[in-house]
């Protein structure tokens, strides 16, 4: 009996080199694997043809009964078999799911397998996908050797047919951090007290990571005594507990206090201060119509110009004077004093705790 009248009574489909076939992987070997696609020969796939990553491990990745889409390169090798590539398979397909991901912007996933001058190469739905260093993260990236064999998150944020496809992990990030900030923005509250973390210092006052979200300290919230920097009290990477004083959800923005969770040193002024009671003070501020006097850290009274001894012009910072409480107002945190001579004997020296000792209880180096 031929071959023919062997085969006589079978039917095989047609095949022919571009076509696109499911295949189930029936052996596998560095080389690559040989997948039964329901003709009368099995297909061949090297290991080239099933990975765009040179670098991968056949065995480890491709195991039998696997099934695959394969792309026909030739329909009979030198030994008889097809030959398929299921990189051309994903190729081909991949270019809708491509153009599907790009227009619904889709968050897809990519392994990135090459670095190239300027970013990084990426392999994603079959295709490679280029990502600028630019768009690796939200902050400057320059190693970029360490994203090989990473898997990344990406939106496809330009796509040209058979010509470019670019990607940007960095768009993700920026969703998600738009969806931790309203998050924040709904569920924080005035009055609250979170953790956080120092993330910038400026003049004016510090930036605090709240968890995905930078609120902002105002210098004057910073600390009950009046400081000029905010470096006085605050380090870059410090962390603190800290309270929520505004919430401004429409522009976004959430105004902190340091301040409000240390202990107010005016609660119990009118205990510990007395009209008529003569004290040493240090001069820390100097006004038009007066200078201003720290009796202890976080508590000031205002001399006005005309209880000075002396001409405001002859007075300067960190001087210290006598001076008399003249009457306090607790409640307006205000305290009115008088100059006097300091040779006066009846100058009461009173030992006061500094605000600064109470820092600890904010800051906690080690949680």
């Amino acid at each position: 009996m031929g071959m023919s009248d062997f085969l006589e009574g079978y039917t095989f489909k047609t095949l022919r080199p571009g076509d696109i076939v499911k295949g189930k992987v029936i052996k596998v070997s560095d080389e690559g694997i040989i997948a039964n696609i329901g003709y009368k020969s099995d297909a061949f796939v090297p290991k080239n043809e099933l990975s765009l990553n040179p670098n991968f491990d056949v065995k480890k990745t491709f195991n039998v009964e696997d099934e695959l889409d394969l792309y026909i390169i030739s329909v009979e090798n030198d030994e008889g078999n097809v030959l398929a590539s299921k990189v051309m398979a994903d190729d081909k397909l991949s270019r809708e799911k491509i153009e599907k991901a790009y227009k619904n912007e889709e968050i897809i996933e990519g392994e990135v397998i090459e670095v190239v001058k300027g970013g990084v190469i990426a392999y994603s739905l079959g295709a490679k996908v280029f990502i600028p260093a630019s768009q690796l993260e939200l902050h400057y990236v320059d190693k970029l050797n360490e994203y090989l064999g990473k898997t990344l998150r990406l939106r496809i944020i330009e796509y040209i047919p058979g010509k470019k496809i670019v990607g940007s992990q960095k768009e993700v990030l920026k969703l998600e951090r738009e969806k931790v900030k309203k998050a924040l923005l709904s569920n924080l509250k005035e009055g609250d007290i979170v953790e956080g973390r120092v993330k910038n210092i400026i003049d004016k006052g510090a930036f605090v990571d709240i968890g995905g979200f930078d609120g902002f300290i105002p210098l004057s919230e910073i600390s009950w005594e009046r400081i000029k920097n905010p470096r006085e009290v605050l380090g870059m990477g410090d962390k603190v507990s800290i309270y929520i004083l505004k919430v401004d959800e429409k522009n976004e923005k959430i105004t902190l206090s340091l301040r409000k969770v240390l202990p107010d040193p005016w609660k119990n002024v009118e205990t510990k201060y007395h009209e008529g009671e003569v004290l040493k003070g240090t001069i820390t501020n100097i006004t038009p119509f007066g200078v201003f006097v720290q009796l202890e850290p976080g508590i000031e009274g205002l001399v006005h110009k005309n209880n000075l001894e002396n001409s405001i012009k002859t007075y300067k910072i960190n001087d210290i004077i006598g001076v008399e409480i003249l009457n306090i107002n607790q409640q307006d945190k205000k305290i009115n004093l008088k100059e006097v001579p300091l040779e006066e004997k009846d100058i009461v020296e009173i030992e006061h705790q500094e605000l600064r000792i109470t820092l600890g209880e904010i800051f906690n180096k080690n949680f």
